[in-house]
């Protein structure tokens, strides 16, 4: 064979492992049938699979997500808490509510009327009292000693609580200072410190080396029945501290007239009634007088045997709407029984007498109210004049003991 044909027959066999080469993968599966319908198998399987797991699978995954139930606001709330508060009401039992019978009929049984409650510095509201009298006191209600509240009987030297305008009692014993050392007190010399007391402008501060109450009462007037002597010491919560003789007590205000006029003190006193009215005094009546205000008049109601009995002191000149310091100073000396009355009389004014001739007069007072009723061992006061006129008064203010 020629070199040239044998040479044209070797030169294909060297270039075919070339072009295999150069032929892509994707000519090479088609080339492998079975190559090429696996991988198609595969595929589809694989689509089949991930619609079979989306189909299956997400509902449920779905469910872990899920929100709570919406929260309800403040008024859904709050009818929500009613009704279940409703509900568990009506599940307890309740006690049986007892039914009260009221009559028509009279009872054979009658219970005092409530004190008065009477308005302070303000248009007074007129009250009859015991009998007809009109009876000034403080709108809180004092009991027993150490008891500020009700449930007892009402002081006749006022009460622990103020209810406005009224006079500020304070309590001294003679008989001891304020650190309870004996003061040696005697009558003779109570009755000389009680004199230059009223002679020297009442200045508070000679008092104070005497022992004092801690605890100040408000008053609405100074009228009092006759009584044993500790009701002073045990009014003012200090009868464990005061024997009931040798002590005071000074009630200090500031009061205006209910109308413009001239007017006099009228009063007495077992053992001490001294009053002083726009710096001046204007009666003494006490037992034994200490000569500090003139007497133009003597009264006997056949109450007390008291020397003077009641006296009259000298006019003053008041006008409504001005206000006026007034101090009234009472005491027991000796023990026993005791008693003090204020009233008032306007010149020009005109009042029913009684048995013994004397003008039956009003209260002083600067409130309206009832008359407390009188407890044992009391004895009812002499004869006064209901629906009497009512003074105004300022509040005080008071320093802390």
């Amino acid at each position: 064979m020629p070199e040239d044909a044998e040479a044209n027959l070797t030169e294909p066999a060297s270039v075919l492992p070339n072009e295999s080469r150069r032929r892509s993968l994707w000519s090479r599966i088609r080339a492998s049938r079975f190559l090429f319908i696996s991988i198609i198998v595969h595929v589809l399987f694989a689509i089949g699979a991930a619609v079979y797991v989306v189909q299956i699978y997400s509902p449920q995954r779905k469910l872990t997500f899920k929100g709570g139930p919406p929260s309800p606001n403040h008024s859904e709330r709050a009818l929500e808490h009613k009704v279940q508060l409703a509900k568990k009401q009506s599940t307890m039992s309740a006690p049986p509510i007892n039914k009260r019978i009221l009559s028509a009929g009279l009872s054979k049984i009658s219970l005092p009327d409530m004190p008065a409650m009477p308005q302070m510095d303000s248009a007074p509201a007129k009250m009859a009292g015991v009998g007809g009298a009109g009876f000034g006191m403080p709108t809180a209600l004092s009991g027993a000693e150490g008891n500020s509240g009700g449930g007892g009987p009402i002081s006749f030297f006022g009460l622990r609580e103020s209810g406005g305008g009224s006079f500020v009692g304070t309590f001294y014993d003679l008989k001891q200072t304020p650190t309870h050392r004996s003061t040696d007190m005697t009558e003779q010399k109570y009755t000389d410190i009680v004199t230059d007391f009223a002679k020297n402008g009442w200045n508070e501060s000679a008092l104070q080396k005497f022992y004092h109450g801690p605890q100040p009462l408000y008053n609405t007037q100074i009228f009092t029945p006759y009584m044993p002597a500790d009701e002073g010491p045990r009014a003012f919560h200090v009868s464990g501290e005061v024997k009931p003789r040798l002590w005071l007590a000074l009630y200090k205000g500031r009061v205006s007239p209910p109308e413009t006029g001239t007017y006099h003190f009228v009063g007495a006193g077992d053992d001490i009634m001294i009053v002083r009215f726009n710096g001046q005094n204007v009666l003494d009546g006490s037992w034994n007088p200490h000569g500090v205000a003139n007497i133009e008049a003597k009264y006997d109601y056949g109450f007390s045997k008291i020397p003077n009995h009641f006296v009259k002191g000298p006019a003053i000149s008041a006008t409504v709407g001005n206000y006026y310091d007034m101090e009234v100073l009472i005491g027991e000396q000796p023990g026993g029984e005791f008693f003090a009355d204020l009233f008032i009389e306007k010149d020009g004014a005109t009042y029913e007498k009684e048995s013994h001739g004397a003008p039956i007069l009003p209260i002083f007072r600067v409130a309206d109210g009832k008359m407390p009723a009188l407890s044992s061992g009391q004895k009812a006061p002499p004869p006064f004049a209901p629906n009497g006129p009512i003074w105004r008064a300022e509040a005080l203010k008071t320093e802390s003991r």
